[in-house]
């Protein structure tokens, strides 16, 4: 009966509500009408108005605001997050990274998981495999560059393996253009390197009249070029990296943005919750219905949380569908966080926090 009785005094409101909406909305009207006479006097054309597409909005707008304060005042949602799960870096023994020793990638797995046994891998879906299968604690994968931006490729593979970001390492590159002993820049026809270092270098490329030819890992272009032994090929790596397989810097620093920053993850079954995480990334798909991606960026903007990222990637299990990626502001400890998870949880179609970390 009290549950009835609620009901109806909600109703009541939402009543008051479109009524007073109405009003304003005429209100408004007068204005309007008032100040776009023009001189001679002729009125703004009085015509009727249809409230429906308002009322449509402000329903949606109300039953948004319901929703927050339900999730707000229900108990801890349970389930979702465990908040005892720990990632220990002094309990990880094998960390696996993709390339060669004296890549970027190496540095970024020694930097944080310095005392673990290092393993590399030929591709970022060998590191996700390992850690998947168990043979690594963690995968060290590059996710973001200051200069190209996001990797797409290990986001799909973080939801391909059922993966969690719980860590981060940011570290500066600055690429040099490398040759074999006798080589000189003029001497340079085609470029290797991965993808990401050749977007990063492409002012420079282009400029030299270089061809691109992609490889796997900055440092496995490296070892290929001294492999080849010709001058007309060179390669896109590190310093340390040219320095290892015997090859000559033929110039210095070729990225384009000086400040040229990476950031790498490190990927594990986890999904933990650390008090200085301050940045969630998850994945969701949304109905093909008219506003339903504005909705879910609305119910972000409701609880306040910063938008950093979003991103469409295709959906690789229906084809011309889309997933959607999304970095936000927040800790998952906490409860405005929990809450706004829970919501978005019943809102769409499919979704999956991907992890927390700090920047």
């Amino acid at each position: 009966m009290e549950h009835d009785y609620l009901s109806e005094i909600r109703d009541k409101y939402d009543k008051e509500i479109m009524e007073l909406l109405i009003k304003r909305m005429e209100a408004v009207a007068e204005l309007t009408r008032r100040e776009s006479k023009g001189e001679d006097n002729t009125a703004y054309p009085d015509a009727e108005t249809d409230y429906m597409d308002e009322f449509s909005y402000l329903s949606n707008v109300l039953n948004s605001l319901d929703s927050k304060c339900r999730h707000m005042n229900l108990p801890e949602t349970a389930g979702m997050y465990d908040e005892n799960a720990r990632l220990e870096k002094s309990l990880v023994k094998k960390a696996c990274y993709q390339g060669l020793p004296f890549s970027y990638s190496e540095s970024a797995a020694k930097a944080l998981f310095g005392h673990a046994e290092l393993m590399n891998k030929t591709t970022f879906e060998d590191v996700f495999k390992a850690v998947h299968e168990g043979a690594a604690d963690v995968g060290i994968v590059p996710f973001e560059n200051s200069t190209a931006g996001y990797i797409n490729d290990v986001y799909d593979l973080i939801l391909k393996y059922d993966l969690f970001i719980n860590y981060t390492y940011v570290k500066k590159v600055d690429h040099c253009l490398a040759g074999i002993p006798g080589a000189e820049e003029e001497d340079i026809k085609e470029v290797h390197s991965h993808p990401q270092a050749l977007a990063q270098c492409r002012k420079y490329i282009r400029n030299s009249g270089y061809t691109e030819v992609a490889e796997i890992n900055t440092a496995v272009a490296a070892q290929k070029i001294a492999e080849m032994n010709i001058k007309e090929a060179a390669c896109i790596c590190s310093e340390e990296a040219a320095l290892h397989y015997g090859l000559k810097i033929l110039r210095h620093q070729i990225n384009q943005q000086k400040l040229n920053y990476t950031r790498f993850a490190a990927v594990s079954k986890k999904k933990a919750v650390e008090e200085d995480h301050n940045r969630i990334s998850f994945v969701f798909n949304v109905s093909h219905t008219t506003g339903s991606l504005s909705k879910v960026l609305s119910i972000i903007a409701y609880y306040g949380c910063n938008l950093y990222y979003i991103n469409s990637r295709p959906n690789l299990k229906n084809p011309w569908e889309y997933m959607f990626y999304l970095d936000f502001e927040g800790n998952l400890a906490h409860k405005q966080v929990k809450c706004l998870l829970s919501q978005l949880w019943e809102e769409v179609p499919f979704m999956k926090v991907l992890g927390s970390f700090n920047v």
